[in-house]
């Protein structure tokens, strides 16, 4: 049920920041993005890319036989993706350009789940 609910709240975030953009204002190019819109898009691609990698990572780490090792991992992510939710709240309410607000908040998100990649992996490597 928890996974369920971690599942449903990345799938939240990931259409949220879809819907937040038109078609036509996706980059062709993240290495040079010329625009907010640009920025945004291609932070929210690394965000993606880097939640498609965590979930494969903590599903295998929730299909561990230590039954309280696995709930255990499902505990703190739930209150990690939560902390990841507020502070990235918290970031985007600093910047006074509404428009880069999307960007800053997707940014970090993207930084803090690679972050979050490395912590699981070293429970996995455990």
């Amino acid at each position: 049920m928890a996974r369920s609910r971690i599942e449903l709240l990345t799938r939240l975030t990931l259409l949220a920041a879809l819907l937040a953009y038109p078609a036509g204002a996706f980059a062709q190019n993240c290495d040079r993005p010329s625009t907010t819109g640009e920025m945004t898009e291609c932070a929210t691609l690394r965000l993606r890319a880097a939640e498609r990698e965590m979930g494969e990572i903590y599903g295998n780490l929730l299909d561990s036989p230590d039954k309280e090792f696995a709930a255990a991992v499902r505990k703190a992510q739930e209150a990690w993706m939560k902390w990841r939710e507020a502070e990235s709240a918290l970031t985007a309410r600093t910047v006074n350009d509404q428009a880069m607000e999307s960007y800053v908040r997707r940014k970090l998100e993207a930084q803090m789940t690679e972050d979050r990649i490395k912590d699981l992996r070293s429970y996995s490597e455990n």
